[in-house]
């Protein structure tokens, strides 16, 4: 990345989180198909002013590396027809039991996890605020010294609590010109400019019917055991045929993003800064997934071995508070957790990623693989063993 940016170099300055005059997008909208949904947004609370001056700008750096696809960006203002519609959200204010119907879709704490949700029948886009609060109060915490890596700063917050972490995202302190908040700031910029890009790829490559039917069936798993079934998650040559295809239909939209995010170098003048610090962040989106998966392994596993390795890695007492202490009642193995169903495993993901990046006109990612080989030696392993006995049967 012609030298400017290092991933463990980090000591340039830039604004946490760029206020973008929105002046330019304040006209009036004529009501569009998606006006229902911003009302029913409203009347359930859930539009958040967490940042839409921010969401607003990486979206039209995106939107730009498309041309002709969408006219413009609305965030938060009624649907309009072949504009880029995003609505910020806080997902932390719905039911986990009622889902909220907009749209094509329906709007869960589980389906927002990732951070942002797409509606290819509305061509709408859903941005957790939850997801990105939590995910800048960890690294806020990292930078200060409070906790020794991202692991322990996404545990720290999952143990306290988003309103007691507050200081560590609330805006009057990422707003701060230091460079704690320069580096959170970066780092969070890039990687919600990979998640709106995944789902703008949505968008564009719109909906698999076979990918949806993955959502109805699994192939039958009566004659594996309890940890056979856990572990079938993490090899994608095991599962159902819907769910490959839904696999290789979340890939086709990293793909749809990397285009995106493999041009930013060309456009603006500071294109080439904007595409360094997108790339390093994906990078840190793919870090914070995997330390994500790892409490989640351990909330619902009893593997005594992932748990030493949690207690090494984020100390006894966040373990116990955050792993141990929100275990999950009925543990069914922590492979569904670092591996889910419904995407390629991580190490695949960014793998994918770093070599499609070579071939946009902005070149190579340069993307730090190097703490997820782990898993995926785990991951290679353990399917091995699992694919080998249904090979014997």
């Amino acid at each position: 990345m012609n030298g400017r940016i290092r991933r463990r170099s980090l000591e340039w300055a830039i604004p946490a989180w760029l206020v973008l005059s929105v002046a330019a997008h304040a006209q009036e909208a004529a009501p569009g198909v998606g006006a229902p949904v911003l009302e029913r947004l409203q009347r359930a609370n859930l539009i958040d002013d967490y940042y839409p001056d921010a969401v607003r700008e990486v979206a039209v750096s995106l939107v730009q590396a498309a041309p002709g696809q969408w006219r413009g960006v609305r965030v938060n203002e009624p649907h309009r027809g072949g504009w880029l519609n995003i609505y910020v959200v806080d997902a932390d204010r719905l039911d986990d039991d009622e889902p909220l119907e907009v749209g094509d879709i329906e709007l869960t704490p589980e389906a927002l996890a990732g951070g942002a949700l797409a509606d290819e029948g509305t061509g709408t886009v859903y941005v957790n605020t939850a997801a990105w609060k939590r995910m800048a109060a960890a690294s806020m915490m990292k930078q200060a010294g409070a906790v020794g890596g991202i692991a322990a700063g996404l545990a720290a917050v999952d143990a306290y609590g988003l309103q007691a972490t507050r200081r560590y995202w609330d805006r009057s302190t990422l707003d701060a010109d230091t460079s704690e908040t320069q580096i959170t700031g970066m780092l969070l910029r890039g990687a919600l400019a990979f998640v709106l890009a995944h789902e703008m790829g949505h968008l564009q490559i719109g909906r698999s019917a076979a990918a949806d039917a993955a959502e109805l069936r699994m192939r039958d798993v009566g004659n594996l055991t309890e940890r056979q079934k856990d572990e079938r998650l993490a090899c994608p040559e095991t599962l159902y045929a819907e769910y490959q295809q839904r696999q290789r239909h979340e890939q086709a939209a990293d793909m749809a993003a990397v285009r995106l995010l493999g041009q930013q170098c060309r456009i603006g003048e500071d294109g080439e800064l904007r595409h360094e610090i997108y790339v390093l962040g994906t990078s840190w989106y793919f870090t914070v997934a995997i330390a994500d998966k790892l409490l989640q392994m351990g909330r619902s596993s009893d593997s005594p071995f992932i748990a030493q390795n949690l207690r090494n890695l984020i100390g006894a007492q966040l373990y116990e508070q955050a792993v141990a202490n929100a275990a999950e009642s009925r543990r069914t193995g922590g492979v569904k957790a670092a591996f889910p169903k419904t995407h390629p495993p991580d190490y695949a993901r960014a793998e994918a990623i770093e070599k499609a990046f070579q071939s946009t006109p902005c070149g190579g990612s340069d993307l730090d693989l190097s703490g997820m080989q782990v898993m995926e030696l785990y991951r290679q392993a353990m399917c091995s063993r699992l694919t080998g006995r249904q090979a014997g049967q």
